[in-house]
């Protein structure tokens, strides 16, 4: 679905540009989308059946981390004071929103989602290094995205007999149920504006500035669940949604963005 809105958002306005590309720069954006979506999408998916709710809504957070070290080391992005302080309030804040301050039990799935990060953070270095200072539409590395990320989905989908059992029960739902599909369309349409959004701030700013400020969505969550899910929340997670708030507030006004 994510990939038939991109079509139709992207392919009027890009389509000359696309098939264009430079055979290195395709070859670049394809590598890190597969890297991004494929990988990525297949190591959180299987972590978060081999561990706690509250265990992958924290971790999930750690590629902040990694995008920003990997940033440093590959993209030469500074590490500031700033921006270091900004990263520990704004883990410390998603830890408070994601457990209520509950403490962490590690299990085999915890790794598999530090590697979904990693794969998310090095997806990420690889599109801002490619399109950095170019002509390249963050809306094409958007539509990319599952041009290149479904094919390394569905072979891991083809290796599901091979896995143990908890992962491979991730693989063996029914796909064509279609009473979800409503959430499906739904699903694939916020996918595809989340990948264009977060392409284009990749473009106009640094790989550090994209995740920081994406942090932010665990505000949004909690917010939206308690509008419209009647959750309930916590002071813990009051606290470190204004923690995150206050990190983002900081950001913006500083000059990540352009270190």
């Amino acid at each position: 679905m994510a990939l038939i809105v991109l079509a139709v958002i992207v392919l009027p306005k890009h389509l000359k540009q696309i098939i264009n590309l430079p055979r290195k720069v395709m070859l670049g954006l394809l590598l890190a989308n597969s890297i991004h979506f494929g990988l990525g999408g297949f190591f959180s998916n299987s972590g978060v059946a081999l561990t706690s709710a509250v265990n992958a809504g924290f971790l999930v957070k750690f590629a902040l981390v990694t995008t920003i070290l990997l940033a440093w080391i590959f993209l030469k992005e500074k590490m500031t004071a700033t921006k270091a302080i900004s990263v520990s309030i704004m883990i410390f804040g998603g830890y408070l929103l994601s457990t209520k301050g509950q403490s962490l039990i590690p299990q085999i799935g915890d790794v598999l989602i530090v590697l979904a990060c990693l794969a998310w953070s090095i997806g990420n270095i690889l599109v801002r290094k490619t399109i950095k200072d170019s002509n390249i539409s963050g809306d094409i590395v958007s539509f990319l995205r599952p041009v290149a990320g479904i094919p390394v989905l569905l072979f891991f989908v083809f290796l599901s007999p091979l896995y143990p059992t908890q992962i491979r029960s991730v693989f063996t739902a029914d796909y064509f149920d279609l009473s979800f599909l409503p959430y499906v369309l739904g699903s694939g349409i916020f996918t595809a504006l989340l990948w264009i959004f977060l392409n284009r701030t990749l473009k106009v700013a640094t790989a550090s500035y994209m995740t920081m400020m994406s942090m932010m969505a665990s505000v949004f969550v909690a917010a939206l669940a308690v509008l419209f899910l009647k959750e309930q929340i916590s002071f813990p997670q009051i606290f470190g949604g204004l923690l995150a708030i206050a990190a983002g507030v900081v950001i913006h006004y500083s000059d990540i963005d352009k270190k």
